[in-house]
């Protein structure tokens, strides 16, 4: 009898092994773009070359903020794939694009002005990353209140979440999709374009190393488990 109960319990440990090596490997093979998907990587790729901005990042933030969703609007009125306001949007498109779009709900429209947005962001806090994301949702306030206590406890719930979120979905999307982040092949079509304003935007590009499958698994869950924690673990 014990010797039955021996071998079902090696059995159990054996199934449950096999099942949790098949979940780490396949999971992200699987079910990876039903969690992240990317749509709108050609116009991503070349809004986020016109800044030279991190293109995972830029497609997270997208995930994030619209679900890919180019008519989305949020309860306060921010619009399209990026959810930006419409005033920052016409401040953008004034500033950087001398006034080129007229619908802020085109996808190329929307992820050009969101990615310049986010670009200035990054130039006005000197490169920090979770600086800029926070006063992309919150504000210069949020931000400053940030930078001065070196602490996210000092912000809504919202905006503390919300650069975790997006910086660990960026690391999944890193991970599945470094095919396919790649130089614009085709020169984006703004001859608009105010290209002293784009150059004066323009951030240091992270650059996306080809990774081997094991790491690519690795950063998957590493990212994925970054994202969903970060919706319950205060900062």
């Amino acid at each position: 009898m014990r010797k039955k109960a021996i071998q079902t319990a090696l059995v159990i440990i054996l199934a449950v092994g096999f099942l949790g090596v098949a979940t780490y490997r396949y999971f992200p093979v699987i079910f990876g773009d039903d969690i992240y998907p990317l749509e709108y990587v050609n116009e991503i790729n070349k809004c986020a070359d016109l800044f030279d901005l991190d293109k995972p990042l830029l497609a997270a933030l997208i995930l994030k903020e619209s679900g890919f969703n180019p008519r989305a609007v949020s309860r306060a009125g921010a619009m399209g794939l990026t959810q930006l306001m419409p005033r920052t949007a016409q401040g953008v498109n004034a500033r950087v694009f001398n006034g080129k779009y007229s619908d802020f709900f085109d996808p190329e429209a929307n992820i050009c002005l969101g990615a310049a947005h986010l670009a200035g962001l990054l130039g006005t806090y000197n490169g920090d990353v979770t600086a800029a994301l926070i006063a992309y949702n919150g504000g210069d306030s949020a931000a400053r209140r940030y930078l001065a206590a070196r602490s996210t406890s000092v912000l809504v719930t919202e905006t503390r979440l919300y650069a975790p979120k997006i910086l660990g979905a960026r690391e999944a999307y890193a991970s599945l999709y470094s095919d396919k982040f790649t130089l614009s092949k085709s020169k984006l079509n703004l001859p608009g374009a105010n290209s002293e304003s784009a150059a004066s935007l323009a951030t240091p590009q992270v650059k996306i190393e080809v990774q081997k499958e094991s790491d690519k698994t690795k950063n998957f869950w590493k990212g994925l488990i970054k994202d969903v924690f970060a919706q319950f673990i205060k900062q």
